[in-house]
């Protein structure tokens, strides 16, 4: 079998159970605010698993002026990406502003990461660039704008302490296997990021619907405290 194809279809697995997860979580949810709040915290392992299902037998990829864009790999990232900073956001108890400007930044990044594989020359790089710079950003919203709203609730804290580190620090990988594979430098060829991308994906969704999952309480219990704003669902439309 393929590598890249057997990649994917053990990433879809994954990524299902990790909406099974979801789905378990928000069953337990009594709660109208968060269950409303946080109903499209499946979509983040569901959407990704239909994208990793529909990349391996190719859909949406193509090739431009040489280099494999996977087109799907892309989409995916604009809809799952801005949930899991926005989410974040929710747990910190930021404001609605809050949220919807990281969501919209972490959907900037990736659309300008997107058209950075699609073109080449300076336009490329320039490219490259303005993602990187969202992609700061969006630390500056984790590390400086967020701390400040989360409530004095060590459970709460913990939380978004742990899904602070979890998406920070994995995302510091992206940048670099861009920048090293094909539509980059070309040190890694495209099997290579392929693999990588897809555990990748899989490292950051999976287990951060999980901790969702296990740190439940906050939301079921007496502990709970106003989050993202009262009621905010993290959504850019906010």
């Amino acid at each position: 079998m393929d590598p890249i194809m057997a990649a994917y279809a053990l990433a879809t697995v994954a990524l299902a159970v990790g909406a099974g997860i979801s789905v378990r979580f928000y069953l337990t949810l009594e709660d109208p605010n968060h269950r409303r709040s946080l109903a499209a915290l499946g979509v983040i392992p569901g959407f990704a698993g239909l994208s990793y299902a529909l990349m391996a037998f190719g859909v949406g990829t193509v090739t431009i002026d040489g280099t494999t864009f996977v087109g799907f790999r892309y989409i995916d990232w604009l809809v799952t990406t801005p949930l899991l900073v926005g989410y974040v956001g929710y747990v910190a108890g930021a404001t609605r502003r809050a949220i919807a400007a990281v969501m919209i930044a972490d959907a900037l990044m990736i659309a300008a990461g997107a058209g950075a594989v699609a073109t080449s020359g300076t336009l490329k790089w320039a490219l490259f660039g303005l993602s990187s710079t969202f992609h700061v950003s969006l630390f500056v919203m984790l590390y400086v704008v967020f701390p400040r709203s989360v409530p004095d609730n060590p459970l709460q804290y913990g939380l978004f302490s742990l899904l602070q580190n979890h998406i920070a620090l994995l995302w510091l990988a992206y940048p670099f296997v861009w920048l090293m594979g094909p539509a980059g430098l070309g040190y890694v060829g495209f099997v290579g990021t392929s693999l990588t991308y897809a555990f990748l994906d899989v490292l950051a969704k999976l287990p951060y619907v999980y901790f969702f999952y296990t740190r439940r309480g906050i939301f079921t219990e007496s502990v709970d405290t106003e989050m993202g704003g009262g009621d905010a669902t993290p959504t850019a439309a906010d």
